[in-house]
């Protein structure tokens, strides 16, 4: 699993890391905008890639080249003063002795080693051709002619079949009902799905999986110069906080939305006018409600004055405008 992740040959990750790489220095106008994204982001990878191989040499130091340290917390509490060994016995019940390394239940084990043959032979399935035709290997990258047939190229300058040809997905691809699987590539004719590869493609392909060879083994070697002599070295505090990735997606991001969402969506729209509209209507209503309320003392005589008024406010209105509409007639 080490050499795997790290990058060494013949292991599955370095295959599947050589391509990644190679396939992102290699990406075309298709893929990005200027080809000089494809290099940067070929560099972030390579970094990414010599990272990993000191990490990981580092979790081999750590955890089975250094010396033991798994008494030492035992003996440390067996050392310390009698009030103190106490109450640790105590609070454990003295259930527990020196923990010895062991192996996991077969449970854990058998997918383990299905992991480890897959790690180390797995990545035989897809070797690009660049490196097979060292040893007159098979011609074609399995997992492309796997693939070939739901990919198209893309249609631009280059050729069907040339360096720099750029696959696009078809979503789903035409499938016959019979005869070959349904796949083209854009500006060829049917049959002539055989890829060539152009010597200067295999010449750069080659020299950048022998410099992702190097990368891997100089990460190894610097993590075990580095961690040998010190097992214990604090990382960098960049790398501690992970580059600050979170800092800044709080700041970014985070941070924005939630000042957003409470100066803006809850304090402005929804406490000012949501509420501030129901509040408003229900001060209303309030308000009318203690005007009219005086009306309503509960006496007999109050409400009899209150129906006499209303009855001349009627007769008032209907003579006024009935003696108006009189006029106009005449």
């Amino acid at each position: 699993g080490w050499l795997a992740i790290s990058g060494i040959p013949i292991f599955a990750g370095f295959f599947s890391k050589d391509e990644i790489l190679w396939k992102t220095w290699s990406a075309g106008a298709f893929s990005l905008p200027n080809p000089v994204w494809s290099k940067a982001l070929w560099l972030v990878g390579a970094v990414t890639a010599l990272l990993t191989a000191v990490y990981m040499t580092r979790m081999m130091v750590m955890t089975f080249w250094g010396t033991e340290r798994f008494r030492e917390k035992h003996m440390d509490h067996a050392d310390a003063p009698g009030d103190a060994a106490g109450l640790h016995d105590d609070a454990h019940h003295g259930d527990h002795g020196v923990h010895e390394p062991h192996e996991s239940p077969w449970l854990m084990t058998a997918p383990l080693v299905v992991l480890a043959i897959l790690s180390t032979i797995g990545g035989l399935i897809g070797v690009p051709y660049a490196l097979s035709s060292l040893i007159g290997g098979h011609p074609q990258n399995y997992i492309e002619q796997t693939l070939e047939p739901v990919i198209a190229t893309a249609p631009g300058d280059h050729a069907a079949g040339e360096p720099g040809a750029e696959p696009i997905w078809l979503s789903p691809p035409p499938q016959p009902v019979d005869g070959p699987p349904a796949f083209s590539f854009l500006g060829e004719s049917r049959g002539a799905g055989e890829v060539t590869h152009s010597p200067e493609e295999i010449r750069a392909e080659r020299l950048l999986a022998l410099l992702s060879v190097l990368i891997a083994a100089t990460g190894i070697a610097a993590g075990w110069v580095i961690f040998q002599k010190r097992p214990l070295l604090q990382m960098p505090r960049i790398l501690e906080n992970k580059y600050y990735v979170d800092e800044i997606y709080d700041a970014a991001i985070i941070n924005p939305i939630k000042v957003g969402s409470r100066e803006g969506l809850w304090k402005l729209f929804d406490v000012g006018v949501i509420d501030g509209f129901l509040h408003a209507v229900g001060e209303v209503v309030t308000e009318a409600g203690r005007l009219v309320r005086h009306m309503q003392a509960g006496f007999v005589r109050g409400y009899a004055a209150i129906i006499l008024l209303g009855a001349l406010a009627v007769i008032g209105f209907f003579a006024y405008f009935g003696v108006h509409a009189l006029r106009l007639v005449q």
